[in-house]
């Protein structure tokens, strides 16, 4: 639900950022902490997102609501975030795998880079460190095939799911075009002639409204119907 920040602040629930404010450097806990409430509040309902200002926003109801039953939402409500593009390049994607190992000057590093260190093989620390890491990319690889292989499968279901409703609807269609013609032939004994009947139910099968209303009507309404479509 997108909200203007302009009604915001006619209603007072937003405030405009003070650009010579100093903001605290916060620990690597507290980044995380605050990351995961702002990801909390924006999947949840009634709650909007602002791109261009970084903001999360929502009307006075819904903000009165959420301060109330989670009064730490209210720092992140109808205000603009500091630092949101650089939390989310750094404490979203070290959460998304596990780490928190880099900072804000480190988010430009090449991470390929970082085998490059000369290391001293004979040490038994650094020895147990890259056996944890190797395991550790092996898990997430495990972690990434498991993944794509629920993803396949679901799209396999779907794949599966469509082709049987196609089917269906070729079933339904092909049964209910017999019965039109089923229908429309039947009314050579009240004196219609063959070829007619047959570019009537050639015009029916083009017309599904008017297929659909000559089914329903009686003998005696067709009966019309026909009279009438045969003098054009």
């Amino acid at each position: 639900m997108r909200v203007d920040p302009s009604d915001l602040l006619n209603q007072r629930l937003y405030e405009e950022p003070e650009s010579d404010l100093i903001i605290p450097t916060l620990t690597e806990r507290e980044e995380r902490e605050e990351w995961q409430i702002i990801c909390t509040i924006r999947v949840e309902s009634g709650f909007g997102w602002d791109d261009n200002m970084k903001m999360i926003t929502c009307d006075r109801a819904t903000y009165d609501v959420a301060v109330m039953s989670q009064k730490k939402y209210e720092p992140f409500l109808n205000k603009s975030i500091d630092h949101y593009d650089e939390m989310a390049l750094v404490v979203g994607k070290d959460m998304a795998t596990g780490s928190f190992a880099r900072t804000f000057a480190d988010i430009d590093l090449d991470d390929d880079n970082q085998d490059s260190v000369p290391i001293d093989c004979d040490n038994e620390e650094i020895k147990e460190v890259r056996t944890k890491v190797s395991s550790s990319g092996t898990s997430k690889c495990k972690r990434k095939n498991a993944q794509e292989s629920v993803v396949d499968e679901q799209i396999k279901f779907v794949g599966e799911q469509l082709g049987k409703i196609a089917n269906a609807l070729e079933q339904f269609t092909a049964d209910k075009t017999l019965h039109l013609y089923e229908e429309v032939m039947s009314m050579e004994v009240e004196g219609f002639d063959d070829d007619f009947l047959c570019s009537v139910f050639d015009y029916l099968v083009s017309h599904e409204s008017e297929a659909k209303a000559f089914l329903v009507k009686s003998k005696k309404h067709r009966k019309i119907w026909l009279q009438k479509f045969s003098q054009g």
